[in-house]
């Protein structure tokens, strides 16, 4: 498939590129690593005017440990994100979602803000132009109706990145930056929890970087996923977890993390709740994964059957969370 014509841009700074995104607007597409726009591309769901090629500017890059935080350029790569001890070893959540992010060439070329930055997807979305032409016009498309959820009153088509539910899971921030201004919101916020428009960022808001606070005491993360090969696919559902313990051996902090389940990563509050102040045993992890798995959608738009892949978040969370129980256990 060849991709739509377009003018090219290549802005050499960071205000240079946020005075296009002012001036385009809509009419641009970002691109950094291209791994996910590219096919997006190809297949003619988007058709901007303008491709703004941002891989080349040095102040996006980079992983700097501060006092109180790390910060990660938006243009760091996922093998960067794989390759650094620092996250390996303090971060362990983060690093093991980077290491199953797609094949090795793939990683190298994919940046973090570009997986943070993925569309939802649909396999009654994500077709060539031909296919969709056969199609109904879906809400994702602009029209009226769901073709995955008959009679579906909004799109339920779902997020599949990989690295910010880890980052959720850490509390992590991001920094979004348009000309004459910058604002600092959680990752969390990032996410709109609507299909069509997944994110709420202005048109000429750019992300620019990743803040993850340090941790204090005795604690530990995981990531787990499900995918049907093991080197390239999107997650069909993943669950990231955080938990830290104080010096009665109870939980002190309890965070549950799960994606592909939904428009945008999901926070499992009631989990959090139930396991504060608690032991770090196998019943109360297990009851926390329950309740993933009540919040999970399954819905029929992606390569597995909807009811498994939401069975598979109650394994996938209680996975994560035993993950993280024994990284914070080798850490104390």
């Amino acid at each position: 498939m060849k991709l739509p014509p377009f003018e090219y841009l290549e802005p050499s700074t960071v205000p240079e590129a946020l005075s296009m995104l002012d001036a385009y607007r809509d009419r641009v597409q970002i691109i950094a690593g291209g791994t996910e726009a590219v096919n997006r591309l190809k297949m003619r769901l988007i058709s901007p005017d303008y491709i703004m090629n941002i891989k080349k500017l040095p102040d996006l890059g980079g992983i700097v440990e501060h006092e109180q935080s790390i910060i990660i350029g938006a243009n760091v790569s996922i093998n960067e994100i794989r390759d650094s001890s620092l996250l390996q070893d303090k971060y362990k959540a983060i690093a093991e979602a980077a290491f199953q992010v797609a094949a090795p060439p793939l990683a190298n070329m994919g940046t973090i803000g570009g997986n943070i930055l993925q569309n939802t997807r649909c396999l009654f979305y994500n077709q060539s132009e031909i296919v969709l032409k056969g199609l109904e016009v879906c809400h994702k498309r602009g029209g009226a109706s769901c073709l995955a959820v008959k009679g579906g009153k909004r799109c339920f088509s779902v997020y599949q990145g990989d690295m910010a539910p880890a980052l959720i899971a850490f509390d992590a921030q991001c920094v979004l930056e348009k000309s004459g201004s910058r604002r600092t919101i959680s990752i969390r916020a990032l996410f709109s929890g609507e299909g069509v428009q997944p994110f709420s960022m202005a048109g000429n808001e750019m992300l620019t970087g990743i803040i993850i606070p340090k941790q204090n005491g005795a604690y530990g993360s995981a990531y787990r996923k499900l995918r049907l090969r093991g080197s390239l696919d999107y997650p069909l559902s993943s669950a990231a977890a955080l938990l830290a313990i104080n010096a009665d051996g109870k939980f002190a902090v309890s965070r549950l993390v799960i994606g592909a389940a939904g428009p945008a990563p999901k926070i499992v509050d009631g989990a959090s709740a139930a396991l504060l102040g608690k032991l770090p045993e196998e019943a109360n992890l297990k009851a926390a994964a329950d309740m993933a798995y009540e919040l999970s959608e399954g819905v029929d738009n992606l390569a597995l059957p909807g009811d498994y892949r939401r069975k598979m978040v109650r394994v996938l969370a209680q996975r994560a969370l035993k993950g993280a129980r024994a990284d914070m256990k080798r850490g104390m």
